[in-house]
């Protein structure tokens, strides 16, 4: 407790109090002693004024930004501290703030830095969890220093601005509704055009040694001089299309209060999101349609690329925008699962698709 409370007091305080302290009896009384103490106090006060400056002289600062952010998962951002040879005083107790805009985080870790000496180069790492999903601005770092004494912080700032999408949470999926989502679009094996162990055709080619007897060619064999083997195709896997529909505008919703109306659209993007990641880690061609908004739209395709391109779409969505006439093009031999905020209104565009509602989901997540 008491530890506590000395670390409350200020340096600045401490200075003056000490001043106070030996400033009179130095004048008054003309004892040695007191008036070396003086100078020393004053001395320390002219060095606790100057040193942080110095310390700063020769420091540069760049960030090392990850691709995205997520929100609930911690995010770092990591700083690389140099100093130009040529100063012979290090900096130390080195401070560095980030100017963030847009998203709402909880900051976990600051960066700081013990030590950094002339001509050496070191990191330090800033930890922040997102608690919405958006565009985080980081407009400027300011790098500080109070060393040695406390009494004046000296910050640099530096740049450029930069920016990184913060992508909406995912949760874990059931397996059973990724199953209905396939068996709802599918209508026959289907193929691609790579080149596999599938059971469809694709070309021909010479024979290798140990040729499986079902996959030679005998009668394109039969003139030549040389056994022929057929290409076949690679299966292609299941295609499932998410369906975001947000053509009802939040006071639209069944729901009365707006804030309610608008986490419920929040959990509804969630739910596509968890959609789309879930289904690409099970090996899926995934794609995203909005509906009702002006967004970019993704057909079914494999790749974690193509996946950051649709979770940018999810975290870019401004809810305050106007609600366009929604598309109903969602593609061919595709699983379609339609995500509503409020509650299921079945599309007549789309009779066999799958419907969930954020609300269903929401109370699902929610429930231990």
């Amino acid at each position: 407790m008491l530890a506590s409370k000395a670390s409350a007091v200020r340096p600045s305080l401490a200075f003056i109090l000490a001043l106070m302290l030996v400033l009179p009896p130095a004048f008054l009384r003309g004892n040695n002693l007191l008036v070396l103490m003086l100078v020393m106090v004053l001395a320390a006060a002219v060095l606790g004024l100057i040193m942080p400056g110095l310390s700063l002289s020769g420091v540069r600062v760049r960030r090392q930004l990850p691709r995205h952010g997520r929100v609930g998962e911690p995010m770092r951002i990591r700083y690389q501290v140099s100093r130009d040879r040529g100063h012979f005083w290090p900096a130390f107790s080195v401070g560095i703030d980030e100017h963030l805009d847009g998203v709402e985080v909880d900051i976990t870790q600051s960066a700081w830095l013990l030590h950094v000496a002339s001509g050496d180069t070191v990191h330090g790492d800033l930890l922040f969890v997102p608690k919405t999903r958006g565009r985080l601005v980081l407009d400027r770092i300011t790098a500080g220093t109070s060393f040695p004494f406390g009494l004046h912080r000296a910050k640099r700032r530096f740049g450029p601005r930069r920016e990184v999408v913060v992508h909406p949470r995912t949760r874990p999926v059931p397996a059973s509704l990724l199953r209905a989502a396939r068996g709802a679009g599918l209508d026959g094996p289907r193929s691609s055009r790579a080149r596999g162990q599938g059971d469809e055709w694709h070309g021909t080619r010479p024979a290798r040694p140990g040729e499986r007897l079902r996959d030679i060619a005998w009668r394109v064999s039969a003139h030549r001089d040389e056994l022929v083997a057929l290409e076949r195709t690679c299966p292609r896997p299941p295609r499932m299309m998410v369906v975001l529909d947000l053509t009802r505008e939040t006071a639209s919703l069944d729901e009365a209060d707006l804030e309610v109306a608008r986490q419920l659209e929040e959990a509804a993007i969630e739910c596509a999101a968890s959609l789309l990641m879930e289904g690409h880690q099970s090996g899926d061609e995934v794609g995203l349609r909005v509906l009702g908004m002006e967004a970019a739209a993704h057909d079914p395709r494999r790749g974690s690329l193509h996946v950051d391109r649709m979770m940018t779409t999810l975290a870019l969505l401004d809810l305050d925008a106007h609600r366009a006439s929604p598309r109903m093009d969602c593609g061919d031999r595709s699983g379609v699962i339609v995500v509503q905020p409020d509650r299921i209104r079945p599309l007549a565009a789309m009779p066999g698709a799958l419907h969930l509602s954020a609300r269903t989901w929401r109370s699902r997540m929610e429930t231990p």
